[in-house]
């Protein structure tokens, strides 16, 4: 039997032709198309395609073409007499390569991680394992989900694949339980078990630590690459990752900021590093730095007073409440901070206990990237501290990202950090644990909150703030919720 000429060619024309080809097998990660490490052969009368890596070697059967698009070939493999499969070639550098090669990873992972749980838990039902969306549970895809089932026992769990946020698989897994318990109501499902990737599990642990053992009996395992799996103690993950700098430090010698002219619409916030950013209604446009002026919104150059008198001016007139254009991308860029000027001017309107200075914004600092979310910390009347967390849309873990930031301020409030490095000057402060607020417009806050909020300690303060619509121009709230009370 001889192997049809156009399908090598079609083989050879497409690897040759892709940015970056690589093979999608049912089953199995990715496999990139390294030159040299892959080839075409025939072997009675059968195309072979050989590919492989440091870790794998895969060999298949070509005998025919399925499908032909401009970013993958679809082919017929033969692995058993009769036995007929389906094997891709894919060019992961075309628009939609970066989600296929996602969607056939978590497939993959899904497929793997079945076979742990059929390991570790001999005599269970696997009754479900899924990586797909489910939008009206709000679950992700990023996850995989899994359910067991023993008599009328369950148990709900969650597994974040290798290079994935393991951090964000608890808020996931707290909504598939949920979801669970209302789905099979003759089941007592009271475990949640969560697999984070060996060295990824503390960023789990932080935040599964904080659930509270009365209402989720939560435990955390780590499996390796050969899929070896050990239990993680919460205990033992370790102190949480953030420096405090100096409130202020000092600028180089001999050089003060200038005389900024009266600009009404323009806020001066002064940052921790001596730098004074000029921002209107939270969008920073100019940045004063060792007597140097630089201007821009996103990437900045240097500057004259009379340029960054004028770029005020112009983001002004666009980015204010009632502007003409509301499309316009100086009025809803950086919505969140909007948000975060408005309260840092009247920070008593979100909560009347509140002092209305000193706050400060974004300090502990985090080691990793922005997460998209604004963090101020301020103090109360009593001289307990407050982490205040902003979001201006719906963000299902907005609840943990505050915890994430509440964790870090405990850590250097316990340390006696804030007194040493000069904030608060002259308040005293509280060793109690700070208080949280998540504001967010009323309609903003994820349905999932209240699910979300009633698993975690009882000890955590959290209270809900939701906003009028109408927030850019006023802060009007419109409900004070303690923890997973509903509206």
């Amino acid at each position: 039997m001889s192997i049809p000429v156009d399908l090598r060619g079609v083989v050879e024309r497409f690897v040759a032709g892709a940015a970056q080809p690589a093979l999608l097998d049912p089953g199995e990660e990715p496999l990139r198309l390294i030159a040299e490490q892959w080839s075409l052969s025939e072997w009675n009368g059968r195309l072979m395609l050989q590919a492989w890596d440091a870790q794998r070697n895969l060999v298949r059967k070509i005998v025919g073409l399925k499908e032909q698009k401009r970013d993958r070939l679809s082919l017929v493999t033969e692995r058993f007499p009769k036995a007929v499969g389906e094997l891709q070639i894919a060019d992961l550098g075309a628009p939609l390569g970066l989600e296929l090669e996602r969607r056939t990873s978590r497939i993959a992972f899904r497929d793997r991680f079945r076979l742990l749980l059929a390991r570790e838990f001999p005599g269970w039902r696997i009754e479900e394992i899924s990586a797909e969306t489910n939008l009206e549970a709000s679950l992700s895809p990023t996850y995989v989900r899994g359910f067991l089932r023993l008599g009328s026992t369950g148990i709900a769990v969650m597994a974040a694949p290798p290079e994935t946020d393991a951090a964000g698989m608890v808020a996931f897994g707290l909504i598939w339980l949920d979801h669970l318990r209302r789905r099979e109501k003759g089941l007592g499902i009271q475990r949640l078990l969560y697999y984070a990737p060996l060295g990824r599990e503390s960023e789990a642990a932080f935040r599964a630590g904080l659930i509270d053992p009365g209402v989720v009996r939560c435990e955390l395992f780590a499996y390796d690459a050969k899929d070896r799996v050990g239990p993680v103690d919460f205990g033992d993950a370790g102190n949480v990752v953030s420096t405090l700098p100096p409130c202020i430090r000092p600028v180089a010698p001999n050089v003060a900021p200038p005389v900024f002219p009266d600009m009404p619409d323009v806020e001066r916030v002064q940052q921790s590093d001596g730098t004074i950013s000029l921002q209107v209604r939270g969008l920073e446009f100019a940045r004063w730095r060792a007597g140097k002026l630089s201007c821009g919104i996103g990437r900045r150059k240097r500057c004259s007073m009379d340029t960054v008198i004028a770029m005020a001016r112009e983001v002004a007139r666009v980015r204010c409440e009632g502007a003409a254009d509301a499309q316009h991308p100086l009025y809803t860029q950086f919505p969140e901070g909007w948000l975060e000027a408005q309260v840092r001017a009247n920070p008593q309107a979100v909560d009347a206990s509140l002092l209305p200075r000193p706050i400060y914004g974004q300090v502990p600092v985090f080691g990793a990237p922005d997460r998209g979310v604004i963090d101020l910390l301020g103090v109360d009347h009593t001289g307990r501290l407050v982490v205040i967390e902003l979001k201006a849309t719906a963000d299902l873990q907005l609840p943990f990202q505050a915890l994430d930031y509440w964790l870090r301020v405990r850590k250097h409030l316990l340390a006696g950090d804030f007194e040493r490095l000069g904030y608060f000057g002259g308040v005293p402060i509280r060793r109690e644990a700070p208080r949280i607020l998540l504001v967010a417009p009323s309609l903003e806050f994820h349905s999932t909150s209240e699910v979300i909020l009633g698993c975690l300690a009882r000890q955590i303060e959290i209270t809900r703030v939701g906003l009028g619509a109408g927030w850019r121009k006023e802060l009007l709230v419109m409900f004070r919720l303690r923890g997973a009370e509903r509206p």
